[in-house]
């Protein structure tokens, strides 16, 4: 009769933390490579929304020949051509917000600048009461914002890098409407303040 073949010995304690360990290893990898991955995206979507954006400011002012002072106020706040009509529904369906953050946030707000699920943006008057309308002091020029989660984007040595008073790129002193306050440097950490700094800002200007 022949024997039974004798069953392999089991794994040491040693030999199951060893697995244990390259698991724990191998899952922190996929978890870095998928949050890089994501952060990519949203940076890719960022790209596209300030895009989107730019287009309707440049048919907006077609049609105005200034800029809105809001862009995130209803395209119909008054019934005349006013920079107190911003984009949507005329220019854009909806002005997007960022893509990671609260989308409960007022964009159509003073202090909008200084919320995280608003885009950055301000018009710009070469008056310096920084009061805007449409009839004296238009806005004739804007700047454009977004903060990316990858600071080595390619896209960040592209951009404008526009001062918070637009020098550079300009040569004229511009200055804010008042009815949105926030300028940024175009180089400003998080397109926060009036001072470069590690630069995460992607910013356009006309």
């Amino acid at each position: 009769m022949r024997a039974s073949p004798k069953l392999g010995r089991g794994f040491t304690l040693v030999e199951l933390m060893l697995v244990i360990a390259i698991i724990a290893i191998l899952t922190s990898i996929i978890t870095i490579s998928l949050g890089i991955s994501r952060q990519k995206s949203r940076d890719s979507k960022r790209i596209a929304d300030v895009s989107l954006i730019k287009l309707a400011l440049s048919s907006y002012y077609n049609d105005n020949l200034f800029y809105p002072k809001n862009i995130y106020a209803p395209s119909n706040t008054t019934a005349s051509s006013d920079p107190a009509n911003g984009l949507a529904p005329a220019y854009i369906s909806v002005v997007p917000k960022d893509p990671s953050a609260n989308t409960s946030d007022n964009c159509n707000s003073t202090g909008a600048n200084g919320l995280t699920s608003c885009y950055h943006y301000n018009a710009f008057t070469t008056a310096s009461s920084g009061i805007c309308n449409a009839t004296t002091n238009f806005p004739v020029i804007y700047h454009l914002g977004t903060s990316f989660e990858d600071t080595t984007n390619t896209a960040l040595t592209q951009d404008s890098d526009a001062g918070d008073r637009l020098i550079p790129p300009f040569s004229t002193t511009y200055y804010p409407c008042t009815s949105a306050p926030g300028a940024f440097h175009g180089n400003a950490p998080n397109c926060t303040g009036t001072t470069a700094g590690t630069d995460n800002c992607y910013d356009l200007t006309p």
